[in-house]
């Protein structure tokens, strides 16, 4: 959100507040990300980032405002939302019926006599240092409650409305209903479950609620009558309308985030009070409809809480501090607190909400850095992480690569509500099935990878059955070439299964566990074992993870195949060869594997394994052949050198 400094600096007594560029600092400090500073005719302008949990209250200038306030411990110059505020006179020339569940409450003001036309000067320079374009005194005066209070307004002609008199009301779109919206020509259609604002007397929508108005009851030059709106509109249904028109405003923005229901009475008033400053006119009165349904409630925490949380002891007294500077009220006993956040803090539900109040506004800087306790119970308080090392460890000297596979499935025990796709609409419920899929995957890459002899995978996760959660670990192999395919498998199964047992301490009794030789995986309960288990005794002879480990990209594009054997004079080493193979073939030689060698009548053989692929495009026969006989006619040239 855009702020204006200059806009600022109308809730603080003059000279009170920092520059502009300190300010940002002390909000990334303390509250929110800032993304810059700019200077916008004369006004320094600071980008903030407002998090989704303070949107209810810090989504407009005096909710900045009031965090300055806070943490810079200077008062405010009268906070708008803590004036008492009454919506008088009411009035019968307007009706408000509340159709639709979604809005809980909705409140409208009757003004007649007002006089559209350009917004003064000052209004003009406020709202286009924000980077909104002005449209009229009466418009404009909404828009600068939005970004001065939060509290998201609309302005109705109240002379387009049918009947004697204007009759607003809400629902939901009905099928096959349209709406052309404010600054747009053509009408779009309205899914059903949008919600929208009517002229009951015709039936028709005149907004869509939340979100944008229409033009069937716009304001233009000729208008003299006016109906504001002030509403509090449930914040999934505004989202989901939202969504379906595929718009997203600064209105909506608000209303998704749970705005309080008290702000409709405070954004009512303010409109129409500025409207009447600056476009005249009467106020006939406001009317409402709908109650305010939820209020904040007591959070309770103690002195000894927050300092333990913390990790830094802060003395009731400062706690205290600490909440009064945050306008919350609050019941002390001691080192007991009872506190209950203003309305429009929304985001105050839990103790450790107060501690995380308590901290940024002490400050994390002052927080000091402590080594952290030994581990009261030793290693067995980890013991199925000291476990599952001793398994990687052991899969790892034996050639096995450790796979990290997705928890979402197209089948499983347990279903998602909210899936994100048809095939990943279930948790898993064995590590066995992404097992088999990445053999699959992996066997075609087989040379790429240099393996020639078999991929060797396992995976250490966890799964999900009606029962709960519970870890696992999976075995998969797949041998190259088809002959005793099945066999094999299960005799690199059987080896892995062995070496496991020795490692856990499990040569005796029984290894409960699934077995394929067919399908090539083994699978068993990591969190069944434990119990059966030896504590571990040493835990510090477990390696911490080294750095240095380097990541390069993968290619998108297909390898290509291919091997050269040499006869070359006895004595000679393999890599005289490989030095030649690789200053022709460049870096479209991703891999070189001696797979062969022998000696035979003075002579030496060697065989290698030539995997090319480029990184940016798929590589033709033509061009690996050029590197080959590039390759060959190299080798041809060398005496007593001869390719096989």
């Amino acid at each position: 959100m855009k702020v204006s400094y200059e806009w600022l600096q109308t809730f603080f007594e003059e000279g009170a507040l920092p520059n502009a560029d300190d300010l940002a600092q002390t909000l990334i400090f303390h509250a929110y990300e800032v993304e810059g500073v700019e200077e916008v005719n004369g006004d320094q302008v600071i980008d903030v980032d407002v998090l989704p949990n303070r949107s209810s209250d810090s989504l407009s200038h005096r909710g900045i405002a009031r965090e300055i306030s806070t943490l810079l411990n200077i008062p405010l110059k009268g906070d708008p939302l803590r004036t008492h505020v009454e919506l008088i006179p009411t009035t019968d020339s307007v009706r408000v019926s509340l159709g639709s569940g979604s809005c809980s409450r909705y409140v409208a003001a009757h003004i007649t006599g007002v006089t559209v036309e350009p917004s003064p000067d000052w209004l003009r320079k406020r709202i286009e240092a924000i980077g909104q374009k002005p449209i009229n005194n009466v418009v404009d005066a909404t828009n600068y409650i939005l970004f001065g209070l939060g509290q998201p307004t609309h302005v109705f002609d109240a002379q387009k409305f049918s009947g004697e008199k204007p009759h607003v009301g809400t629902r939901l779109a009905k099928k096959g209903e349209e709406i052309t919206l404010l600054g747009e020509e053509e009408a779009i259609k309205l899914a059903e479950k949008v919600t929208v604002i009517t002229d009951e007397g015709s039936g028709a929508a005149v907004a869509v609620a939340g979100v944008k108005g229409g033009t069937l009851a716009e304001v233009d030059e000729n208008t003299t009558d006016i109906i504001i709106e002030a509403a509090k509109f449930d914040p999934i249904q505004t989202r989901l309308s939202a969504q379906a028109l595929k718009l997203r405003t600064d209105a909506s923005t608000r209303f998704e985030n749970d705005i309080p229901d008290e702000m409709t009475t405070f954004g009512a008033e303010a409109v129409a009070k500025l409207v009447l400053e600056i476009a005249g006119g009467e106020l006939r009165g406001f009317v409402s409809s709908g109650e305010i349904q939820k209020k904040n409630k007591a959070v309770k925490v103690t002195s000894e809480e927050v300092s333990s949380l913390l990790g830094v002891s802060i003395s009731s007294d400062d706690i205290e501090d600490v909440f009064t500077r945050l306008g919350f009220t609050y019941i002390r006993s001691g080192e007991n607190f009872a506190v209950t956040a203003p309305f429009e803090r929304r985001d105050i539900e839990i103790p450790e909400d107060l501690i995380e109040e308590i901290g940024r506004v002490f400050g994390y800087g002052k927080v000091p850095a402590q080594q952290l306790p030994e581990l009261k119970d030793g290693a067995n308080a980890y013991k199925k992480f000291a476990y599952a090392e001793k398994i990687r460890n052991a899969l790892t000297n034996l050639g096995f690569t450790e796979v990290y596979l997705y928890s979402l499935r197209d089948k499983g025990e347990v279903a998602l509500e909210n899936s994100l796709a048809s095939d990943k609409d279930h948790l898993r419920a064995s590590l066995a099935d992404g097992i088999i899929e990445s053999l699959d995957k992996n066997e075609k890459q087989m040379p790429l990878l240099g393996l020639y002899d078999a991929v060797r995978i396992f995976e250490i996760g966890n799964v999900f059955t009606r029962d709960g959660e519970e870890t696992r670990v999976c075995i998969g192999v797949r041998v190259a070439g088809t002959k005793k395919r099945e066999e094999r498998t299960g005799e690199q199964l059987d080896a892995a299964l062995l070496s496991l047992k020795k490692t856990l301490g499990l040569m005796t009794g029984t290894f409960d566990h699934k077995f394929s030789a067919s399908q090539g995986y083994l699978e068993f309960s990591l969190d069944a074992l434990l119990d059966t288990l030896a504590d571990i005794e040493n835990y510090d002879t477990f390696p911490l993870a080294q750095d240095g480990t380097s990541y390069s990209p993968s290619s998108q594009y297909p390898f290509v195949l291919r091997d050269i054997a040499v006869w070359m004079p006895e004595g000679t080493g393999a890599h005289e060869l490989s030095e030649i193979i690789r200053k022709h073939a460049g870096d479209l030689l991703k891999r070189i594997d001696l797979f062969d060698d022998f000696e035979k009548d003075g002579r030496v053989s060697y065989a290698f394994h030539l995997v090319f692929q480029s990184m940016d495009t798929t590589l033709t026969d033509s061009q690996v052949g050029e590197i080959m006989s590039a390759i060959e006619m190299e080798i041809s040239g060398k005496e007593r050198w001869e390719i096989r």
